[in-house]
């Protein structure tokens, strides 16, 4: 049995180091996600071969038990056992019989009070926890080997800071010459955005609830792909309207403006009445010469 649960425990650790080693690994397995499920597996181990190895100690006690004179078995019964001497001198106990021997002079009515102290475990942690007060000021403070949480946190954001420039997709528009996309993937992506950041407002099918109704002609701030995109990206002051630049990248808010531009003209049921100017693509392709 416990060569079992080792064997377990270590083919379980070589598949995580190489799910970590792998290239094509998914992201969620980093390195501080592979030694936490490390240490929780070892812990797990750890409890199992302990169960195992008191289940075999009290069936050898059973065995032995057997094999004992009637004398003997007395005498082992009335002693206590490990775990009971364990608990009592844990926890600095002491038998009924012996407790007039922690009496204190202090007497109220009758009233009398036995001078008890703090169980040996709990006196045990305390040090403990001193010891690591002294340990994380000489790292933190005293040597300053390691960042403080405020310095951490800085260095993370930058790094993520960092990490999003490196990644963000290259682009070649803005809101000034931005184009229409009918690729299906990129419709489905504006689609799941769309549902995501602009339903609360705009309802999942356009129709509007605070925002206006964005399947019909009329647009309160210009329609057409660049009078979107513009709003999607730089929002409208003193409106429920944000700028979602910072939460979306320009692909996934041309995406988005892509989406709504295919809403137009389907009328779904229980939609807003017209708010703003009635557009119409002719006007587009004049600004487009302008």
């Amino acid at each position: 049995m416990r060569r079992y649960f080792l064997t377990l425990s270590i083919l379980g650790l070589s598949s995580f180091g190489l799910m970590a080693q792998n290239a094509n690994a998914p992201t969620f397995w980093t390195e501080e996600v592979v030694l936490y499920t490390t240490l929780v597996l070892v812990f797990v181990t750890a409890i199992l071969v302990l169960i195992v190895a008191v289940y075999v100690l009290q069936m050898l006690k059973t065995f032995l038990l057997k094999d004992m004179s009637e004398e003997s078995k007395a005498k082992y019964e009335a002693e206590p056992s490990y775990w009971t001497t364990l608990w009592n001198k844990w926890n600095s106990l002491k038998p009924l019989e012996e407790e007039g021997e922690l009496m204190l002079d202090h007497d109220y009515d009758g009233i009398k009070e036995l001078d008890n102290h703090l169980p040996p475990w709990w006196k045990g942690l305390f040090y403990v926890t001193i010891g690591y007060a002294v340990v994380y000021i000489l790292i933190f403070h005293v040597f300053e080997s390691q960042p403080l949480q405020a310095e951490q946190y800085e260095q993370e954001m930058a790094a993520a800071e960092a990490l999003k420039k490196e990644n963000a997709p290259v682009v070649d528009f803005d809101e000034t010459n931005v184009t229409m996309t009918e690729e299906p993937a990129d419709l489905l992506a504006g689609k799941k955005a769309f549902e995501t950041f602009c339903a609360v407002c705009h309802k999942a099918d356009g129709g509007g609830i605070a925002g206006p109704n964005l399947t019909d002609e009329y647009w309160k701030y210009g329609g057409g792909m660049r009078n979107i995109y513009k709003t999607v990206k730089n929002g409208i002051p003193n409106t429920a309207m944000i700028s979602w630049s910072a939460a979306l990248n320009p692909v996934k808010m041309r995406q988005v403006s892509a989406y709504v531009m295919t809403l137009q003209g389907t009328n779904p049921p229980g939609a807003k009445g017209p708010e703003g100017e009635k557009w119409t693509p002719e006007e587009e392709v004049s600004e487009e010469g302008n």
